[in-house]
């Protein structure tokens, strides 16, 4: 019998229902049309990062395939061998790479709230 993969769902979709779900912290819509969002941003550096200011970066689950994973470079979620600074190095790439978003405003810098708007 043939094997069949589970259905997989690519980066962009992924994000852009990742924004509407509310589950990530900082990452959220920034107007009622829903055409631009924000991205939590906080250098890995900072003292006060916390494993909420990176998890969107992670993708992990709803739906991500270990395909999609290897397509994006994204390597495997929950090990030890990648960290904070790939994921988000990773994250970055595959935004780019899907031609689906642009940057319109970088406050990464931005002391009290870093974030990116796509």
């Amino acid at each position: 019998p043939a094997r069949r993969d589970a259905p997989r769902l690519r980066f962009g979709p992924w994000l852009m229902s990742a924004v509407s779900s509310g589950n990530y912290q900082g990452l959220c819509w920034t107007d009622p049309t829903r055409s631009t969002f924000r991205v939590p941003w906080k250098h890995n550096a900072r003292k006060d990062v916390t494993s909420d200011d990176v998890e969107v970066f992670k993708v992990g689950g709803l739906g991500v395939t270990s395909s999609d994973f290897e397509v994006f470079g994204l390597g495997w979620v929950g090990s030890s061998r990648w960290d904070r600074a790939k994921w988000k190095t990773n994250f970055r790439c595959a935004l780019r790479s899907t031609g689906m978003f642009e940057l319109l405003e970088d406050r990464s810098k931005c002391g009290d709230d870093p974030h990116k708007v796509f």
